[in-house]
């Protein structure tokens, strides 16, 4: 039998990646001196892509960032991509993220 959170849950997720155009990995950014890390949740390791990668501050370009209802969404460009991240309360870490990508 199929709990009744699941019921709800899958269709619930199924609709949120259909709306956000892609799918989604679970984990954290990290903010070095000289590069931004992104380390995929260990429990969630995705059979596509490498769990974790990095961007180096000094090649990005322009940062992004909207609030919403329930999470933000921060975008990063580079010369070469486009990275988007839904976070949830990452006002002080994108600021933060401003001010080094600035120095570099």
């Amino acid at each position: 039998m199929i709990p009744i959170w699941r019921w709800i849950l899958l269709p619930a997720t199924a609709l949120m990646l259909k709306r956000q155009k892609g799918v989604w990995r679970n984990g954290t950014l990290h903010l070095d001196s000289d590069k931004l890390r992104f380390e995929q949740a260990r429990l969630v390791k995705s059979a596509q892509g490498a769990p974790g990668w990095s961007i180096p501050l000094g090649d990005i370009a322009g940062i992004s960032f909207t609030p919403g209802t329930l999470s933000e969404r921060l975008e990063l460009s580079t010369k070469d991509t486009q990275v988007r991240f839904m976070t949830v309360r990452a006002e002080q870490f994108v600021q933060r993220l401003k001010a080094a990508v600035a120095a570099a």
